[in-house]
This record gives C-alpha cells, structure tokens and sequence, in this order.
C-alpha cells in the first residue's frame, strides 16, 4: 500500500471523504477515498501498489477483462452481445471530424482489452489492421486482440516504445485505472500529431447517480479506479499535461450499468431484496440521471475530446 499526493497540484493535503467497498469482495475492508483540498480532486489514498493490483481484477468476473471464450453464463453472453451492438457508437464517436483518408489514419487505445473497438474501427471505416495500435497490460486479452491482427504492447504506455504518432489516442474507461497518470498522458501528448486528438471516457462523481448512491455508486469500483473526476478536476489535470478541452460530452449506456449495478450493490449491502422493487427503483432513478445527464456536466460519464495546446 502506498500513499500518493495529488497528481494535479503534488499536495499531500487531503479532507477524508467516504470509505467505498469491493464490489468483489464485501467481506473484505473498505476503501479510503480523499478529496485533494489543492484541487478538489478525489482518489484512492492509499492505495495498492501496482504489483498488488491484478489480485483486485478478478478475471472472470471484471467486466472490461471479460474474453469471448469466457462467456459461459447467461450474463457474460449477454453483456458480450450488448457491447458488441454499442461499439458502433463508441467508433463513431472516436472518428469524429476525421477526414484524412483511411489508410493513412493511425489510432492508439490505451487499455484495449482484447481489441473490439479497434476491430470495430477496421470494420466500420476501413483503417487498416496494421494502422491500429493497443496498449493493453492484461495477457490474456492482449494476446487475443494480438491474433486478430492487431499490434499491442503489454507494457504502459510511459514504457512502449512506438516510433509513430497518431491521429486518435483513446482512454475509454482507462485512465482511473492508472498508477502512473501524468507521465501516460504526457507521452499521450507527444505521441499525437499536430492536429490529433485524446478521446478519454471517466465516470463523472458529479452526477446524478454517484451523489444518490454515495459509497455504493458502483463506478467507485474500489480499488481498481484510483482516481474519480469530475469536469472541473479532469480539465485541470489535461490543462497540467498540455491539453485543452475540445467539448464535453456523455455515454448513454454508462448511465443505464451505472444506476442499475448501483441499486443492486446498494440492495446486497443493506440486506434488501432484490426484484419488481429494485427494477422499479432503479427505472426511476435512470430516468432522473438521464435527466439530468442532458447536462454533460452532470451525466453519469463524462465522454471529453482533447486537444494539444498550442505553443
């Protein structure tokens, strides 16, 4: 366990918050998170060190590690078959206002997983396999986004070693995650071009959902999201590693597995059942963060377009 200061301001000056549970382990201790009284930023304080980490991703159960050969349940099924629908979404999104030709543009995810957005990328848009890079720590899913054709490094990405520079570098649902956070998105910085863009996707700990279900909002997911922004403090940390916000905006689908996931943590935790309650309750509460997400700024995720600064 180690304690870190503010990655925005290097203050160590922190206000006690909440303590959050394990979703995956509810017997086990809760979590510490902190606001940063410098910046108003909350994390994770203290936290696992990075080689403590892959004990807190149970692989068969954490959903962003969840390998096609995997889905053996009803519900992985599902969830495999549900992603899939959304990645046409997610591509276009990652593609707005590109207009260089195909074959020319080169995109980078960082935390690829086994590759489904970029294979999606390729499919809908035609960029050519060896155009589309991951970075992607996970074995296992490197190695099946790897035998798809795509080039993945199992290293961060401070530590990869790519010699080209992209017009996309993409952190969807990857950057809370992160140990060494501004040194990944200063070489993010270095590694765009000129004209290129950072698409990063974060649960928003302003929204709607997060401020009802407090320690229970299931995208604390503590401990393996380090960091919990919110517009302001997402927009000093890109500010501090020389980017600017382009716009701000939302991810539907994260609001419907944010509320609905939260309920039923907050259900187990409290001893209450789940059922015709617990849908209804968490329609209900869906349709006040969608809602309210009509304001990007108080959306369940934030969805942000950056750019480098100039000079």
């Amino acid at each position: 366990m180690k304690t870190v200061p503010c990655p925005i301001t290097g203050s160590r000056e922190f206000l006690p918050l909440m303590q959050a549970p394990d979703r995956f382990d509810l017997r086990g201790p809760s979590w510490r998170l902190v606001r940063s009284t410098a910046s108003g930023l909350v994390m994770l304080n203290p936290r696992p060190e990075v080689d403590e980490m892959a004990a807190h991703y149970p692989a068969e159960t954490y959903d962003p590690f969840l390998h096609a050969g995997n889905a053996r349940t009803l519900r992985d099924r599902t969830w495999l078959a549900v992603t899939s629908l959304l990645l046409g979404g997610k591509a276009k999104i990652v593609m707005k206002g590109l207009e260089k030709p195909a074959k020319s543009v080169r995109i980078l995810e960082v935390g690829c997983s086994t590759g489904r957005l970029l294979m999606r990328i390729h499919r809908d848009y035609g960029i050519p396999l060896t155009n589309l890079f991951g970075v992607e720590t996970d074995r296992q899913a490197a190695d099946t986004a790897r035998n798809a054709g795509l080039c993945v490094s199992e290293a961060g990405l401070e530590e990869s070693d790519f010699d080209i520079r992209f017009d996309r570098i993409v952190f969807w649902h990857t950057l809370e995650h992160l140990h060494r956070l501004g040194e990944s998105l200063d070489c993010a910085r270095e590694l765009l071009t000129p004209d290129g863009q950072l698409i990063i996707a974060v649960p928003n700990l302003d929204s709607d959902d997060a401020r009802r279900y407090g320690p229970n909002w299931i995208a604390l997911d503590a401990p393996r999201h380090l960091y919990h922004f919110t517009p302001e403090t997402l927009g000093k940390l890109l500010e501090k590693h020389g980017f600017s916000v382009l716009d701000l905006g939302t991810w539907i689908p994260d609001t419907l597995y944010n509320v609905w996931f939260s309920e039923k943590l907050d259900r187990t935790i409290n001893g209450r059942p789940l059922g015709i309650g617990a849908a209804s309750r968490a329609a209900s509460n869906a349709i006040r963060s969608l809602a309210s997400g009509r304001d990007p700024r108080l959306a369940s995720s934030m969805v942000v377009r950056a750019v480098r600064m100039k000079g």
